[in-house]
């Protein structure tokens, strides 16, 4: 699996192979890329403006100012003119995403990107069809530099005309999911037809995400026979152009339902994938469970297009996804480097004087136009990459779980699965409903206290403890005794790297460790039952993919964390 990665397999025409995507040369070919955000479809809150997502839940709702694109251009239009906020877009474009991004991309270690796009960018919302050509000048660059590096790209369709979401990110007109109406439906199919005649030939393009995000607050669930209807209509006619692209569908609800998968999605030519998205569940094979049986169903593979979360969350699921040969996209690559902003990716500074346009959009003292144009100067420097910094230094090797990490000894390799990559021996589950399906001994560390179960905290009237932003991960302890295993991957090892474990045991144990190409070696685990002692395993070879095993072969011991070179 270890070459599924490798950008030497970005070449030729990306698509389905049962449940696997492959390129052009049959390949397997498993995304790990970023999201390019705010990019052609800024986003409030990570642009430095307001969070329009606050509201969702609202039947009805104006944008904010600066809460999405269409708003954002509104915003630099009062306060810097009509001229500037023309010539604003394409200079914004082009600083925001260029080759250096791209570079990076590649250096990082990834194969993929996924392109938002805002439909106005490229249709301009005005009678008729007319397109943007320089829109699609500054996208054939970025592809440039995509074939360049050898990115996979795929077209993301963001933002539809009058909105699909109903929620900020979509750019709506408001927080109604305008995109169903007659007029903006057929326009975005007639967008659609217009990206397949031009890309259909450029194999870069790794597929077409039709629509991000559809209906996501439950009050436009009774729009989904619509979506259903949209789909096979949208796919009808892309097919009439474009036969060889994969194509990429998302469900309803924040592209975590999968109710619309209820037969093949193209049928003329099953070159398609499942797209999810998720943020926070449990990092544990039963938060899969939906859309890997969906997947067996209709035999077509599904992307994790769309995550993020903590460092140790990212290092457990993301492999859980890959050993089921899901690719995944972190959201995303790049935003205002702002207080209260989690992030993994990089992020620009505001300008000095930025306070002034925030206080504005909150009903504030309107700036000078010369001032104003000077804050957006600044900003359109900013958002180059050569002056952009890293958030988080340590999070790509978290994301492709490759050295200088350590994972709770709970995240061990969920495949091949029970007596194999782990034993399963254990019947009795465990107080935190994590992983029960494994049959594995899981506890709390000493002191630590399980979480109340949901019917008792409705009992008492309180929220449920275990929610995927608890702790309570951090507290869990894997037990192994008298033969009982458990396996863990690490990725890239690029030189030696040494193996070390955290552990508690209340009395002596023996650990035998195999990693391949080196002797089987026992290690004796000295008694601790009050505190975490840590103790060297040995070295881990150079290798693309090296799968370590820790069995107790006598005594009993709680695991805590496995330590790859840190």
């Amino acid at each position: 699996m270890a070459n599924c990665f490798s950008r030497e397999r970005v070449e030729g025409f990306l698509h389905t192979q049962g449940r696997i995507m492959v390129n052009g040369k049959g390949e397997e070919v498993i995304l790990w890329g970023w999201g390019m955000g705010n990019w052609n479809n800024p986003e409030g809150f990570m642009v430095g403006g307001t969070n329009g997502l606050q509201d969702w839940g609202e039947d009805f709702r104006l944008p904010g100012r600066m809460d999405r694109a269409r708003s954002m251009s509104t915003t630099i239009a009062e306060l810097c003119g009509t001229a500037y906020r023309d010539a604003f877009w394409p200079r914004w474009y082009r600083n925001y995403l260029g080759e250096k991004d791209i570079a990076q991309v590649a250096e990082d270690g990834y194969n993929s990107i996924r392109l938002p796009l805002c439909a106005w960018a490229f249709l301009p919302e005005e009678p008729g069809y007319h397109w943007n050509e320089d829109s699609f000048a500054m996208l054939d660059q970025i592809l440039d530099w995509c074939e360049q590096y050898r990115i996979y790209a795929i077209l993301d369709l963001h933002a539809a005309p009058g909105g699909q979401s109903g929620i900020a990110c979509d750019d709506g007109l408001d927080n109604v999911p305008h995109m169903f109406e007659a007029e903006n439906y057929e326009r975005t199919i007639r967008l659609w037809e217009e990206l397949a005649s031009r890309y259909k030939d450029r194999w870069i393009v790794g597929g077409y995400d039709l629509l991000n995000e559809p209906l996501s607050p439950p009050q436009w669930d009774y729009l989904l026979p619509q979506l259903s209807r949209f789909y096979d209509e949208l796919i009808a006619r892309i097919r009439k152009i474009d036969r060889r692209h994969m194509l990429s569908i998302e469900g309803h609800r924040f592209s975590s339902r999968l109710e619309i998968f209820d037969r093949d999605m193209d049928p003329e030519c099953h070159n398609w994938c499942i797209h999810v998205h998720c943020y926070g569940a449990s990092p544990e094979p039963g938060s899969m469970m939906g859309y890997l049986a969906k997947s067996a169903e209709l035999n077509v593979p599904v992307w994790l297009g769309e995550t993020n979360g903590s460092n140790d969350w990212m290092a457990t699921f993301f492999e859980m996804h890959v050993q089921y040969h899901i690719g995944f996209n972190m959201w995303c690559w790049k935003i205002a480097d702002q207080p209260g902003v989690s992030h993994h990716g990089y992020g620009y500074p505001l300008p000095e004087a930025w306070a002034l346009v925030r206080d504005y959009c909150e009903g504030g003292t309107k700036p000078s136009f010369e001032k104003s144009q000077a804050i957006f100067d600044e900003l359109l420097e900013n958002v180059k990459f050569e002056n952009c910094r890293r958030i988080d230094l340590d999070s790509d090797r978290h994301i492709l779980r490759r050295p200088g990490i350590a994972i709770p000894a709970v995240s061990y390799d969920p495949v091949p699965g029970r007596g194999l990559s782990f034993d399963g021996g254990y019947a009795y589950g465990n107080l935190f409903d994590f992983r029960l399906a494994d049959g594995m001994h899981i506890m709390p560390e000493p002191g630590y206290v399980a979480p109340d179960k949901p019917h008792w905290t409705q009992f008492m009237k309180k929220k449920p403890g275990r929610d995927h932003r608890a702790p309570w991960r951090s507290h869990l302890l894997l037990g192994l005794r008298d033969g009982s295993f458990a396996c863990y991957t690490i990725r890239d090892v690029t030189q030696p790297c040494p193996l070390a474990l955290d552990y508690y045991a209340d009395e002596e144990a023996e650990l035998l460790v195999e990693i391949p190409g080196c002797p089987e070696r026992a290690v004796l685990l000295a008694p601790s039952t009050d505190k975490p002692q840590r103790i060297e395993l040995g070295t881990i070879p150079e290798g693309e993919e090296v799968q370590v095993k820790l069995t107790v072969a006598s005594g009993r011991a709680r695991l805590q964390n496995i330590r790859f070179g840190c």
